[in-house]
């Protein structure tokens, strides 16, 4: 299992290497859901487009489990509205956009036990995203984003209960809505 995350995040590190030319702004990713890296591609005035790659932290802090998921989002975000005081700019945007990847999901049955090892397996998850948030640009160079981001998908794992490895399950993803509400913080650098 580490060894396909290792191998999808370097995946993904090469994929968005290969567009620099593009990105106006790279940066740092933190939040209670994990940590990880976000590229912002400018289309138009009103519209930008974010690429994430996050760890997904799932369990790990609570010592549930030991090793971490990861996840991608791709979203379109529109901006509603903008603000500029000295020398200090303000914008609000929301947009809808995919999330996939491979992850620990909430434990059915169980409401919030924060105590009991995790006893599902990881699996992958598909998701239709939407996002919320406020940026903050400080000058040319850096900027700090405030957002939300809620996933609607599904979860597809290996029955930990079935002897078979051909006997998977199919649940709606959980933490998608469970974890709507932990803020996500965003350092972004501009890189033109």
């Amino acid at each position: 299992m580490q060894r396909v995350l290792t191998r999808l995040f370097a995946l993904w590190l090469l994929a968005a290497l290969c567009l620099p030319a593009a990105a106006q702004e790279a940066g740092f990713l933190n939040s209670p859901k994990g940590f990880g890296a976000q590229y912002r591609f400018t289309e138009s005035d009103g519209v930008f487009h974010t690429a994430t790659a996050l760890i997904d932290i799932y369990g790990i802090p609570t010592s549930r489990c030991s090793s971490p998921g990861i996840r991608f989002n791709f979203s379109r975000q529109y901006i509603f509205k903008q603000l500029e005081s000295r020398g200090v700019s303000f914008t609000l945007y929301a947009g809808p956009g995919l999330s996939a990847g491979i992850v620990r999901d909430h434990d059915k049955g169980r409401w919030f036990d924060l105590t009991s090892l995790i006893s599902e397996n990881p699996g992958f998850m598909f998701a239709l995203s939407g996002d919320a948030g406020c940026r903050f640009g400080f000058g040319r160079k850096v900027s700090l984003d405030l957002s939300f981001t809620a996933d609607a998908g599904i979860h597809v794992r290996r029955n930990e209960d079935e002897p078979s490895y051909a006997a998977t399950s199919l649940s709606i993803y959980n933490n998608g809505f469970l974890q709507a509400i932990y803020p996500q913080l965003t350092v972004l650098f501009k890189l033109q």
